[in-house]
């Protein structure tokens, strides 16, 4: 028989965490700000079609969100890379340096 410790997250409900409404309220403010206070009620909607399409929860993880899958992606997207070109000579060279070590 396990012990099991209650997760240490602030979760309201099944599946609703707290970073998820420090999200999406100010999101819903927003819209509400946009939508009633000016006349941009289709750029209102599209953004709260877009909010609504970031909060939904991923199959792979019920308390994965869209927007948490999308941070990921964009820090992947703009990581540094590093790019090396190897002409032929070069890489006879490195596989060389690696049978050395392996040596």
């Amino acid at each position: 028989m396990y012990i099991t410790v209650p997760s240490i997250k602030k979760t309201l409900g099944k599946f609703i965490e707290m970073s998820d409404l420090y999200i999406g309220l100010p999101m819903l403010f927003i819209f509400l700000i946009v939508f009633s206070c000016t006349s941009l009620k289709i750029e209102s909607l599209i953004f709260l079609t877009i909010c609504l399409f970031l909060m939904l929860p991923i199959k792979v993880s019920k308390k994965n969100r869209m927007y948490k899958v999308l941070i990921l992606f964009l820090k992947y997207i703009f990581n540094e890379k590093e790019y090396i070109y190897m002409g032929k000579e070069d890489e006879i060279k490195w596989k060389e340096k690696i049978k050395m070590k392996k040596i």
